[in-house]
């Protein structure tokens, strides 16, 4: 079982209202981990900068923000989940000596292709001073890194640390990007690359302390299973596409798309609203990874200590049907947090505009991409269920299927009227949501199967 999902299991003991607030504020913060947070930052400083810089420097400042974040999720994508096989593999040999070493492998080379794709597409793309180039590229870099950090981070037990570690580090980065300001947009962007530097360090040095082994030996053995599961690989990165491609669309095709600054590109009333949708998602993901890593967890664990240990198949058939009913009480747990949350917002979605200053046009799409949010976090939940099932074809066409509707419904919708955006996004993710839970269900009306024949379908 994962560290942070025992040291959870650990601080609901004993059940009271106290314990479970302080399990859901830490699960908030790690399962959220960088990417729901740099969102928030990004939204806080747009804010904070307004008194600072004209409307065209904060749009280049989150411009060169997002297309960092967008090119960093694209490129590890696929290292992301094979580097996370990999460990899952040394620890459950009893080697987790050799962890530590392929991380600092796989942070390596993380950090060659996201500098090379930065130096292409910064360097030589983004007609702007040397200075902020040099900032974007070094932005990219360390938000790579931070990712396939982030991936061994819920093998540690200080789960405390790892949250104060995000909190410090994306507090720090705001921090620095205001008072970097003072020098510009180049000065704002540099504060924010090196804040993200920070965390990085921070996150690296919290592994090295609990997984030991050298933090100066790169270990690259993991790339052998790009070769014996590219499932995995090509999981990382559709997924990351389908996250991102309507986004790049819209910069590109729509009619309010700015072009920023050399292939830096901007849609103000898509970005606007598909992050705030994307904030939204939240409470879902905290309900639903407390779940999977505590009880889930624990009944799955007790799955296959039945079966390595011989059990009899009552006993196996009966703690399958644990793993089943615990896994439907999360669903729906997820299910109705967030569908709750996601119903209020779009009630409330002109007075939230209203209050944060964005148009009709905006609130419209806003309210149309908060169901493409819910449909997002639910598909992400299957997703992360056929990891548990061993499922990686399955992973693999959903993320597929996921990425190639978004980018072809929302390129339909663009060539419609402005009434249309968003619904690409919601269709995609809904398509994807009902094919993963399908998958699902024959994984585990099965799964006895899979796991005394795991090379069958």
């Amino acid at each position: 079982m994962a560290g942070i999902g025992f040291e959870l299991r650990k601080m609901l003991e004993p059940r009271s209202g106290w314990s479970l607030a302080h399990a859901y504020l830490y699960a908030g913060i790690i399962s959220s981990g960088p990417w729901i947070i740099s969102i928030a930052s990004i939204a806080l400083l747009y804010w904070w900068l307004t008194p600072i810089f004209t409307q065209e420097q904060r749009t280049l400042f989150t411009s060169a923000i997002t297309h960092a974040y967008a090119l960093g999720l694209i490129i590890t994508g696929p290292i992301q989940l094979v580097v996370t096989r990999y460990a899952s593999d040394r620890l459950s040999q009893g080697q987790p000596q050799d962890i530590m070493p392929s991380c600092v492998g796989a942070l390596t080379l993380s950090g060659v292709l996201t500098c090379a794709v930065g130096i292409a597409f910064f360097g030589f793309g983004v007609p702007e001073s040397m200075s902020f180039r040099l900032a974007a590229i070094a932005l990219l870099t360390s938000i790579g890194m931070i990712f396939l950090a982030s991936n061994h981070l819920t093998g540690l037990r200080e789960y405390r640390g790892v949250a104060f570690s995000f909190l410090g580090g994306y507090a720090g980065t705001c921090a620095a990007a205001i008072v970097g300001a003072r020098w510009g947009v180049s000065g704002a962007l540099w504060g924010f690359a090196l804040g993200h530097l920070g965390l990085l360090i921070l996150l690296v040095w919290r592994l090295q302390r609990e997984l030991g082994g050298s933090p100066r030996l790169a270990d690259l053995a993991f790339l052998g299973y790009f070769r014996k599961f590219p499932q995995l690989a090509l999981c990382g990165f559709f997924y990351n596409v389908g996250i991102w491609i309507d986004k790049w669309l819209f910069w590109s095709c729509s009619n309010q798309h700015q072009q920023v600054s050399g292939l830096l590109q901007a849609s103000p009333s898509y970005d606007i609203a598909i992050y705030l949708s994307l904030l939204s998602i939240v409470p879902g993901i905290t309900v639903f990874f407390l779940k999977l890593e505590t009880e889930f967890a624990e009944q799955y664990e007790r799955f296959f200590l039945c079966v390595n240990g011989r059990g009899s198949l009552d006993r196996i058939r009966g703690a399958k049907d644990d793993m089943v009913d615990t896994l439907s009480t999360g669903f729906t747990r997820l299910l109705t947090v967030q569908g709750l949350f996601t119903v209020g917002l779009i009630l409330f979605a002109t007075p939230v505009g209203n209050f944060l200053g964005i148009g009709v046009l905006e609130i419209g799409v806003f309210r149309v991409t908060l169901v493409g949010a819910l449909l997002l976090v639910l598909f992400l939940a299957m997703l992360t269920i056929m990891f548990y099932l061993d499922d990686r074809n399955g992973a693999m066409l959903c993320s597929a299927i996921f990425a190639v509707s978004n980018g072809v419904l929302s390129l339909i919708t663009l060539r419609s009227s402005e009434a249309w955006y968003g619904y690409g996004f919601v269709v995609a993710a809904g398509l994807a949501l009902l094919v993963s839970m399908m998958r699902v269900n024959q994984r585990m009306a099965r799964f006895e199967y899979h796991v005394f024949h795991p090379g069958g379908h």
